[in-house]
């Protein structure tokens, strides 16, 4: 069982969240840790207001041991690219959207953050992905990402004339208005919205996932974790390398975007008894099936019993009111 002293705070940085963020502190400072801010969540309020240490991320590396994101899944990803090289475990707390990787909901927090600060908790280690971008056979800019790697068309808004090459193999030349490599962390954000699979997180594959192709055959495509993608620019008025569409890198004809799955990862720590399947029947409401609120039955209409072999009754249509 993990034993923590001191927990780092990160927040989203747009919306009322003040309130939520001196709710946290105080069930940080009950559970007996003391909480470290970073400057983000600092600024919400006055100078010399929080009487809590606001510290750098080099800071918080050195003296935290485990963080807590109070959030959306980008507050998650840009925690989760910040600390994954101190090995600092993260607790997701969603006050965003959907939610996929900060799958405690607000109203829960009171409940199951203590438990968690108090080490009952599950440990779910992700693999990043590692991606180079190429200009002239020269390294140019390289970065991680938690969901994917990609690139898009820029403020010109054209299509992007790619080719795909897989371990020094051309698979395809495509025109789209991107694509993306994806982990499995990632299948169930970009990814998925355009149109691939969802992974199971503890799959070592990369989803390679055109975005808005021009020829409809272009599928998604499932890739060995031990395959390296390159994407050369064929063709465009702009296109942005992006990495979890938090760093930005402009590309140009000519450019490779390299993508390999990191030996690298980062940890997020779960409630007990978290259960993957239940949070995709959760989130993706997968358990709600549509049905009539008061069913017809025969009977009342007919005054009689339906005839098993010679029923002509209209059956009820379980999609009408």
């Amino acid at each position: 069982m993990p034993h923590f002293s001191r927990a780092a705070v990160f927040s989203k940085p747009a919306g009322p969240m003040r309130p939520y963020i001196e709710a946290l502190i105080k069930l940080i400072l009950k559970s007996g840790l003391e909480p470290l801010l970073d400057k983000q969540t600092g600024s919400y309020f006055a100078e010399g207001e929080a009487p809590w240490p606001v510290l750098s991320d080099e800071e918080l590396a050195s003296r935290a041991d485990v963080a807590v994101v109070l959030g959306g899944d980008g507050t998650m990803l840009s925690a989760a690219r910040r600390l994954w090289p101190h090995d600092i475990p993260i607790i997701g707390i969603n006050a965003g959207r959907l939610g996929f990787i900060t799958d405690i909901v607000l109203e829960d927090m009171p409940r199951i953050l203590p438990m968690m600060l108090a080490g009952h908790c599950q440990t779910d280690r992700r693999h990043l992905l590692f991606g180079r971008i190429f200009r002239g056979g020269e390294e140019i800019f390289s970065s991680v990402a938690v969901n994917d790697i990609g690139i898009s068309h820029g403020r010109a808004l054209g299509m992007v004339e790619y080719t795909v090459y897989v371990d020094g193999q051309q698979m395809a030349v495509q025109r789209a208005d991107g694509v993306l490599v994806s982990s499995s962390t990632g299948s169930t954000a970009y990814a998925m919205a355009a149109g691939g699979p969802i992974m199971h997180p503890h799959v070592l594959s990369m989803l390679l996932v055109p975005i808005a192709p021009h020829t409809l055959s272009n599928r998604p495509v499932v890739l060995s974790s031990a395959s390296v993608v390159d994407i050369e620019i064929n063709e465009t008025r702009s296109a942005v390398a992006s990495f979890d569409a938090q760093v930005l890198f402009d590309v140009a004809v000519g450019d490779i975007v390299r993508v390999s799955v990191s030996p690298n990862t980062f940890t997020m720590l779960h409630p007990i008894g978290y259960n993957h399947f239940d949070l995709l029947r959760r989130k993706l409401k997968w358990n709600y099936l549509p049905q009539a609120e008061k069913p017809i039955h025969v009977k009342e209409i007919t005054g009689r019993e339906p005839d098993a072999e010679n029923d002509d009754t209209p059956k009820a249509d379980p999609f009408l009111p």
